[in-house]
């Protein structure tokens, strides 16, 4: 399908049939912004699923770090002069730490800015621009 040049516009066309060779790739234009749309779904959700499996990951050393803080707290009521409860304590702080920034990742990279298929929209404003050119040449050819 070529694009019809200005300088080619009518050949000998009747109007009738350049609205109906507009209508017919005004469709195949929409048919592949389709495509684009959902090539570009397809590349948002495995982005998606990327930032649950981080998310997931932030929990699970989250959960470690309170499990690395428990077993401090039962060595500091067990031997309250001993040092190795305070390595433990400071152990356990600076997984929770990791945890919290993996979390903060995660939850950042899901903003629903992110999701949006931006180039579908920008392409389909682009294409409603160009059509709404077209129609107002059309128009000025036909008065």
């Amino acid at each position: 399908m070529q694009p019809v040049r200005p300088n080619e516009a009518g050949n000998g066309r009747s109007l009738g049939e350049l609205f109906r060779q507009l209508s017919s790739e005004l469709g195949t234009l929409m048919r592949q912004e389709s495509e684009l749309a959902r090539a570009e779904i397809r590349e948002k959700a495995s982005k998606l699923g990327a930032s649950v499996a981080e998310l997931g990951a932030g929990v699970f050393v989250a959960f470690a770090g309170f499990l690395v803080l428990l077993l401090s707290a039962v060595y500091a009521l067990a031997d309250p002069l001993e040092s190795t409860a305070l390595a433990a304590l400071i152990v356990g702080g600076v997984t929770l730490l990791a945890g919290a920034l993996l979390l903060a990742r995660g939850r950042n990279q899901l903003k629903a800015g992110e999701l949006a298929p931006s180039r579908t929209i920008e392409s389909l404003r682009k294409d409603a621009h160009l059509a709404s050119d077209l129609r107002h040449e059309a128009a000025g050819r036909s008065a």
